[in-house]
């Protein structure tokens, strides 16, 4: 089994939410992120870093345990995505599970 985390803007949502369904994914979790961009000419330091006045992004998350199978054909979908719209701002990281319950 798999572990599949993946990040999108919002704007996305549907589209990744697709690819789940074209691999009969049957569940997932989804949460909200507010995504900080980091100013070109900002100060190292972590605190201005991550100040208030740091321009956001609305993100959304999801996870979800899925065979090796579907993990490829998702990131197969996730490729073709990029290659049609080079600006597809969906990434997606697949990570091996020992271990599960």
């Amino acid at each position: 089994m798999k572990l599949l985390v993946a990040i999108a803007v919002a704007e996305y949502r549907e589209r990744l939410e697709q690819f789940f369904s074209h691999q009969n994914v049957k569940s997932y979790n989804m949460f909200d992120v507010t995504g900080v961009i980091k100013p070109d000419k900002a100060p190292h330091r972590a605190g201005n870093w991550f100040g208030s006045n740091a321009p956001t992004i609305q993100n959304v998350a999801f996870f979800t345990v899925v065979s090796e199978e579907q993990a490829k054909n998702i990131l197969k979908e996730l490729d073709h995505c990029k290659q049609e719209m080079p600006d597809c701002n969906i990434n997606a990281h697949i990570l091996n599970i020992e271990d599960m319950l």
